[in-house]
């Protein structure tokens, strides 16, 4: 049976309007989506029936009990990311990955080296991290790895340090904790810390300990595992907003704002395996189900009228508190670096003015020695067939949607 005529095409094009209901007890809004795709699983019972497809009862969504709709033959698509973003969070609790076909297993990626060596060997098949991780691979490597779109342009892309590191000048001497030295977020730290006429290996040092996740337990914890002290880090969405839970005078203070210094930046990207791109490939039609149930959520999340639903689905998926989950939505829906920033245009456009940066910044610490002196960027980051962003299964998702 094809995708494009099953009875899931017609409900990622046709339950458009998602409207939160007040729970009974009151607590969390539940979403009418998944009501509609019950109803029409019974109206087109006999199709589904020949799908082998059926529905059952008794899940939940936000922690209610709830109607949801199930395929008994889902198809099974890793995906690998860095943090789980508000367009992810609201896509999983609302049950659109399930609804598109699939069954989505998320898997945290320690550290970029690890994350993007995964998608390249078929461990993953979509992946989404900082859009400076691709351009790297790509141009210095010629990796096989093609972006599909934008997800955000760095929200609450900060420099947090340690209780007592009131400062960016009091980073003089410290330790600052990166994925990898020559990882975009490092080359943004550096960016940042030049303009305070602090440099790397004279004023600072970097410690490599792995991805956001690992680099916020210890910050929190005001040192690594082996005792050495990480004084700082970047931060970004969701760890930032965790602050406002943690003890009075134990949290990580906020020293800057990378938007503050560079201003847009593209941050994270929906990325593949290039061959993924290939319509043949046995990959290709998952990722664009995927891409079409991310499209979806990221939809409702903007939709301020969808606020309160957003905001449960925030907070039951990242297990933190309904005030918190407001800060996160808030975030997220930030006009010039959330989910909802104006160059992704609701379809996940990659801002080539948020690239550009990211390649002026890597370019300025000598992060392209594997491209050459003469390589031509504005030529390669423009969109098309076997370049760096591809557009072809992004806009097959939105066909589906739209």
């Amino acid at each position: 049976m094809s995708f494009r005529a099953s009875p899931i095409r017609s409900f990622l094009r046709s339950a458009r309007n998602l409207v939160a209901e007040p729970h009974p007890h009151g607590r969390y809004p539940i979403n009418r989506a998944q009501m509609h795709a019950i109803n029409y699983g019974f109206y087109a019972n006999k199709f589904w029936r020949t799908a082998s497809w059926y529905v059952p009862v008794g899940t939940a969504l936000l922690g209610w009990p709830f109607m949801a709709i199930s395929i008994s033959h889902l198809t099974n698509l890793n995906y690998g990311a860095f943090t789980q973003t508000a367009t992810y969070s609201i896509a999983n609790q609302l049950g659109l990955f399930t609804v598109a076909g699939l069954n989505v297993t998320y898997n945290q990626i320690p550290n970029s080296t690890f994350g993007y060596a995964s998608l390249h060997d078929g461990t993953y098949d979509v992946l989404t991290g900082t859009i400076d991780n691709s351009v790297n691979l790509r141009f210095n490597q010629n990796a096989s790895i093609t972006v599909v779109g934008q997800f955000d342009q760095g929200p609450d892309l900060v420099i947090a340090a340690i209780p007592g590191i009131d400062s960016i000048l009091d980073l003089h001497g410290k330790n600052i904790m990166v994925d990898s030295p020559v990882s975009g977020y490092a080359y943004l730290i550096r960016k940042v810390l030049s303009l305070y006429g602090l440099q790397l290996n004279e004023d600072y040092t970097f410690l490599a300990v792995g991805s956001t996740n690992t680099r916020y337990q210890y910050l929190v914890a005001g040192q690594l595992p082996n005792g050495t002290i990480g004084h700082a880090s970047l931060l970004t969405y969701p760890f930032m907003e965790f602050l406002a839970d943690l003890p009075s005078g134990s949290a990580p203070k906020v020293l800057a704002r990378v938007s503050d210094f560079i201003n847009p930046i593209s941050s994270s990207a929906i990325t593949v395996a290039t061959s993924a791109v290939d319509e043949s490939s046995a990959r290709h039609e998952p990722v664009v189900r995927f891409v079409a149930a991310m499209l979806k959520a990221n939809r409702l999340l903007g939709n301020s009228t969808q606020k309160d639903c957003a905001v449960a689905a925030i907070a039951a998926q990242l297990n933190v508190t309904t005030d918190t989950a407001e800060l996160e939505y808030v975030a997220a829906m930030n006009l010039e670096t959330g989910e909802t920033a104006e160059p992704q245009a609701g379809v996940f456009n990659v801002s080539r003015q948020g690239l550009l940066n990211v390649i002026d910044v890597r370019a300025q610490f000598l992060g392209f020695s594997g491209a050459g002196e003469d390589f031509n960027f504005a030529e390669a980051i423009v969109p098309g067939p076997g370049k760096l962003i591809d557009y072809s299964i992004r806009d097959a998702a939105v066909d589906l949607v739209m």
